[in-house]
């Protein structure tokens, strides 16, 4: 097993826990993610909390068994979202990404100033708790939604969600340079093949394929097929042709 691989594991399950019902108090949900024949080989658990004005995104994900936690050195992630509210959708003003491996850790956080339209990002990473990066950029794009966001306005961006059409946004914590993630909604023929790997799911489920720009491992683009449920939580999602170990699977538990 390559450690590369969990790592794509542990990205796609940060980003997937999605509901529409944006003034809920409390919302929580389950991940794993399967890679190949090795079978589970990362959890998450993510919880939504709001009051109706503002709102905390909060995941956590970790590997799971011996040989996933040897290879990555037991990697720890943890991602975090708050922002505010607009008619009824989340509206990222800071978005934190916390890792835990072997004698490393590091957090990279990125601030929206809406008024300006411009996103900061500040990394800092750690070896044996000594700092030895410490970097803050100002990134060339805008964006309203981070990488938690996105999923979680997904069904209010799309209307239409079996009418095929192509979406793109700009997202927080996506492509450094431009934040690009496409969001296409497949065609007829696509959807048959997607059925074929998603399964047919429950009456009111609607597909969609992500495309991040971000290559990881030997999928190109990063490229995630996703099965959703009507009440707006992702039910599988699939890392597709991961050439010579398969794909990896990200299924709600």
């Amino acid at each position: 097993m390559n450690s590369k691989i969990i790592r794509i594991s542990f990205i796609f399950i940060s980003f997937i826990f999605l509901s529409p019902v944006v003034n809920a108090k409390n919302i929580e949900a389950y991940y794993s993610a399967e890679f190949g024949i090795v079978g589970e080989v990362a959890r998450a658990h993510a919880t939504f909390t709001s009051n109706g004005r503002s709102y905390t995104l909060d995941a956590n994900i970790q590997a799971v068994g011996a040989i996933a936690k040897t290879v990555t050195n037991n990697l720890k992630e943890r991602h975090i979202s708050n922002g505010h509210i607009v008619k009824g959708l989340l509206v990222t003003d800071v978005y934190q990404m916390i890792k835990s491996y072997g004698v490393y850790n590091s957090t990279t956080i990125y601030r929206v100033n809406h008024k300006r339209k411009r996103v900061t990002r500040h990394y800092i990473k750690w070896e044996k708790s000594k700092e030895i990066i410490n970097e803050k950029v100002r990134l060339g794009y805008y964006g309203r939604d981070d990488l938690m966001t996105l999923f979680m306005n997904l069904s209010k961006h799309i209307k239409k969600k079996h009418k095929s059409k192509n979406y793109r946004f700009s997202v927080v914590g996506a492509d450094r340079k431009n934040g690009r993630v496409d969001v296409i909604v497949p065609s007829e023929n696509s959807l048959k093949q997607m059925k074929i790997l998603m399964g047919e799911g429950k009456k009111g489920d609607w597909y969609s394929k992500v495309v991040m720009y971000r290559k990881l491992y030997n999928s190109e683009k990063g490229e995630l097929e996703v099965r959703i449920g009507k009440e707006g939580l992702v039910e599988k999602a699939v890392l597709k042709d991961l050439i010579f170990f398969g794909d990896v699977r990200i299924i709600r538990q």
